[in-house]
């Protein structure tokens, strides 16, 4: 019998993963295709969907143009993309503004409104979440208060895998229960819009998708998709979900006290629980799973790779130069410059607030900062610090967990920085508890989709029968001589927001006027 073969795209804030599955999970193929994120403004963060849409079809035409009989073993194909966004588009599918992503905070003041209209508490009863910039549900306030053409052209808010389920298909208007629960524009009680809150907001319910189990499909691939894609004309396309619900089934978790922890652009900790779980301070959010019926119970930090990103670009370009001149990987330069610095950084503490900071604190006025420096530091004390500190940040997140009584036991890292030796095991010192690290790290988001897809073709019984891509890993124990160590690090890192929080709005008061 021929081989089956699930395609899937994860469309993260860097750049497109496309990956060929065997049904059997093994990776048969991947490419990631590169794009911009745009940061216009201070707290700005866009993308244009054409290039979304473009990397799509390069990433595709990567994998498939000289393997026409591998093309023809596609079942399904699976999706994934980063949340809270607002991709707003027309009647025909033509966006008409920019994709305002995840880590977006210009409509602070919407959310603002959202809250004192509606109360902290009730809203948070409501939906699971909070009012907050980095959802969607307040970027759509901000469209309409102030791009009001966009927002009257607008057939639909999308995220961004339903614009290239769109794309794929020419079915447009769908999502998934993932995606939707994390506009905070739904009832996460009853699972679907909340037709009093949009009423109450003066939003049009109209310009809502229709929900989705990420299993159940969205259409399949058009004859136009096909041309441009080689992907075969009407191969089955699953609604998919948001790229942290992928994570999840993709990293394993199937039970209450398993947890893993995705280290990307922005980091979260997660947790599978039968339902929402409402915290009486609102620091935790509550999101669907891919089934539509467990919940995730995660805590996110905003900026975790993409300040090392920016770190390594501010603060290392002579090391990453000269490791590109000798012909040497640049990761692994500033790796072993890193290792250099001995655990705590020499008493340098970094704080990971580039973009401000989602759990616990939910600022966007929060800012990074450098605590500790003296003359003695050296290039190896921050890129050491900026690993510790996002882990610091983590950690609190960890904290929010004990207080709702759910113990974990072991946790799992996957995501681009569990690449780096050094920084898992700075998570098994800080954590203090035993951590596996997946062979393939970043596949876990992808494996989501995929088994959704999987499950959308037939492929696959459930969720739970569909175990993908069974990978070794290495498991690291707490040293116990640094444990104690990082923990008062840790206790001076978790002071550092309440004595800084009033200079954080200072200086936000401070920049420069927005548009």
């Amino acid at each position: 019998m021929a081989s089956s073969y699930i395609l899937t795209f994860d469309l993260g804030t860097t750049s497109n993963k496309c990956t060929l599955f065997t049904e059997t999970g093994a990776e048969f193929g991947s490419v990631a295709v590169p794009y911009l994120t745009r940061y216009p403004h201070p707290g700005w963060a866009e993308q244009d969907p054409a290039e979304l849409w473009a990397s799509v079809v390069r990433g595709s035409r990567a994998l498939l143009a000289d393997a026409p009989a591998r093309a023809a073993g596609i079942a399904a194909i699976g999706l994934s993309g980063h949340m809270n966004g607002c991709l707003a588009v027309d009647s025909s599918g033509e966006p008409v503004y920019a994709d305002i992503i995840h880590s977006d905070g210009r409509s602070a003041h919407e959310a603002e409104e959202i809250r004192e209209r509606c109360g902290l508490e009730a809203f948070y009863q409501l939906t699971g979440n909070r009012p907050d910039s980095h959802f969607s549900l307040s970027k759509i306030l901000w469209l309409r208060n102030n791009v009001p053409e966009a927002y009257d052209r607008a057939a639909f808010f999308l995220n961004c895998k339903d614009y290239i389920a769109f794309k794929l298909t020419g079915n447009l208007g769908f999502t998934d229960f993932s995606d939707a629960s994390l506009t905070t524009a739904m009832d996460i009680r009853k699972k679907t819009w909340s037709d009093s809150l949009l009423s109450e907001l003066g939003l049009d319910a109209g310009k809502f998708p229709t929900i989705l189990k990420s299993s159940d499909p969205v259409g399949r691939v058009s004859a136009s998709a096909s041309r441009e894609t080689l992907i075969p004309e009407g191969v089955l396309v699953a609604a998919g979900g948001g790229d942290a619900a992928c994570t999840t089934r993709g990293a394993g978790i199937r039970t209450r006290n398993s947890a893993y922890t995705y280290v990307g652009s922005s980091s979260w900790i997660s947790v599978l629980n039968d339902g929402p779980i409402f915290d009486p301070k609102a620091r935790m959010q509550n999101f669907y799973d891919l089934d539509g019926e467990s919940c995730n119970i995660c805590g996110t930090v905003q900026c975790a790779a993409i300040a090392y990103d920016w770190t390594v670009g501010n603060f290392g370009k002579n090391i990453t130069e000269q490791a590109m001149r000798e012909g040497r990987d640049s990761f692994e330069a500033i790796e072993a410059e890193a290792s250099l610095s001995p655990p705590g950084s020499n008493g340098l503490l970094f704080v990971p607030y580039l973009m401000g900071e989602r759990t616990p604190y939910w600022d966007p006025s929060a800012r990074g900062a450098f605590i500790g420096f003296t003359l003695f530091h050296q290039q190896r004390d921050v890129f050491r610090s900026v690993r510790e500190g996002v882990v610091f940040a983590l950690r609190n997140v960890l904290d929010v967990y004990a207080e709702y009584g759910i113990r974990i036991d072991e946790m799992t890292l996957i995501g681009g920085g569990a690449r780096s030796a050094l920084w898992s095991r700075i998570f098994c010192d800080v954590f203090a508890r035993p951590l596996s690290v997946r062979e393939f790290p970043t596949a876990a988001t992808s494996l989501g989709a995929a088994m959704a897809a999987g499950v959308c073709a037939g492929l696959f019984r459930d969720f739970d029968s569909a175990v993908l891509g069974t990978q070794s890993e290495r498991r690291l124990l707490p040293d116990p001589d640094l444990v104690p160590l990082y923990d008062r690090q840790y206790g001076l890192y978790s002071m550092i927001y309440d004595r800084l929080e009033p200079i954080y709005a200072g200086l936000a008061s401070l920049a420069s006027p927005l548009p």
